[in-house]
């Protein structure tokens, strides 16, 4: 029952993102062109399906057989195979939702296959009358990461879907519950590097490049604003907030680079508190 509820609450959320962006970027179930029925579930995103005696021969120039191992364009689960933290989670999430039902594919064509000869391919499934993209479903509930490789439809949905999922810490990014330091970062290092986590922060400065914002804060703690994501804390009036002496409290995926910890902010919820200045 819980399972299901968050998956009301999901729709909910997608509908919320659907109307406020470019119908073109939307994931829409009638551009797929081939229907099949799941058979089996690798893992969290990766699955076998039957297209059926009278499957089309060809997509995009690629040909097809009758199964088809199958990989969730845009999204990438935890690894089954090594052991990965929540795994075994994405994977089980991926079963509720599709195990042996019909499901749709949606191939973008120079995308059509991955290094491994997998069809690279976005799925929907239709539940109580309606169709769920499962690719941003298993983002949206935290379990899967993006992986953009070539030609990526959804790209921007898909982070908007991300951005929600870090900044309410669900699934594999609530390993660490609370709120740390960056004095607790530096004390268990490896212990938080690429998990989610929420930190408090004091700002020191910040520097603009050609490539964003950086937000210089105490410790060589930084946070980074990509260019393309800028206007978006501009439009909610957060940026004008961030000053020195100012306190912020946000989520976010923990990076370690050459010059120290950094968290980057992709979208505007990611960022929870700011105070004083």
């Amino acid at each position: 029952m819980r399972f299901f509820t968050a998956l009301i609450i999901g729709l909910c959320l997608h509908v919320a993102l659907w109307a406020s962006s470019d119908e073109a970027d939307l994931p829409d179930a009638t551009r797929a062109e081939l229907d099949a029925r799941v058979v089996r579930i690798y893992d969290g995103d990766t699955i076998e399906v039957y297209l059926g005696p009278n499957h089309p021969e060809t997509i995009c120039g690629t040909r097809l057989s009758r199964y088809e191992r199958v990989r969730l364009l845009g999204i990438d689960a935890p690894e089954l195979s090594l052991s990965e933290y929540y795994a075994q989670e994405a994977k089980y999430h991926l079963f509720r939702l599709i195990a042996h039902r019909s499901v749709r594919l949606e191939v973008v064509c120079d995308t059509e296959r991955d290094g491994y000869g997998r069809l690279l391919a976005y799925v929907y499934v239709r539940r109580g009358g309606r169709w769920i993209f499962v690719n941003g479903e298993l983002v949206r509930s935290g379990a899967a990461d993006l992986l953009f490789v070539g030609t990526e439809r959804y790209e921007e949905y898909l982070r908007d879907l991300w951005v929600e999922a870090v900044a309410n810490r669900r699934g594999m990014w609530g390993r660490y519950p609370g709120v740390i330091t960056v004095a607790d970062l530096y004390t268990e290092p490896l212990k938080y590097v690429l998990e989610g986590v929420t930190i408090r922060v004091r700002v020191e400065g910040l520097e603009a490049s050609w490539d964003g914002m950086k937000i210089l804060c105490e410790g060589g703690f930084r946070l980074f604003i990509p260019a393309e994501r800028l206007q978006r804390f501009e439009d909610s009036g957060l940026l004008k907030r961030i000053v020195a002496g100012a306190e912020m409290e946000i989520s976010g995926v923990l990076l370690w680079t050459p010059t120290g910890p950094m968290i980057e902010l992709w979208g505007p919820p990611q960022i929870h508190r700011i105070e004083g200045a």
